[in-house]
């Protein structure tokens, strides 16, 4: 885990090229939202621009668990995003709710690639921080980014391999 300092120091600008959107996933916890838009963007270079939330719900479309408390966990998780330079690109609008069942897996989070993509260029280079998995297209950084590639979590082909 690193502490926030540690992550306000990341050289984020080194990754960008020109204009860049930058999403974070964030806790609930009112701290940790106002260091992600008052100390991380503007340490990084970045405006603030939106948050989009991401509602997790059961199989049967219920939430998977009550909204009432402000002391439990909710049933959603927010990504905050960021921009760098003169974007040419619309940005994210505020507000936006992807649904979607939780994976299994702790702290998986949904693949955001199909739902941005009118935010971003036709061919974009993209970078996953901290990432736990991989993506197709990305470049994924992280000391987790391979756990979720472990054969246990697949199904063995039934097609017969090509010699």
């Amino acid at each position: 885990m690193l502490y926030n300092s540690e992550i306000e120091k990341i050289p984020i600008s080194n990754f960008l090229k020109g204009s860049g959107l930058v999403g974070v996933w964030c806790t609930n916890a009112p701290s940790h939202i106002e260091a992600v838009t008052e100390q991380f963007f503007k340490s990084w270079g970045l405006k603030y621009v939106a948050t989009w939330y991401w509602m997790k719900v059961t199989q049967g479309g219920e939430a998977i668990r009550p909204f009432g408390s402000q002391t439990e966990k909710r049933p959603y998780e927010r990504i905050m995003f960021g921009c760098s330079g003169d974007r040419r690109y619309k940005n994210p609008p505020p507000d936006m709710c992807v649904v979607s069942v939780p994976s299994a897996i702790h702290s998986q989070k949904p693949p955001l690639v199909e739902v941005l993509q009118e935010y971003l260029p036709d061919q974009p280079a993209c970078l996953e921080l901290f990432a736990r998995y991989l993506l197709p297209g990305w470049t994924s950084l992280g000391n987790q980014v391979i756990d979720l590639q472990h054969l246990s979590l697949y199904e063995p082909s039934l097609r017969t391999p090509i010699t």
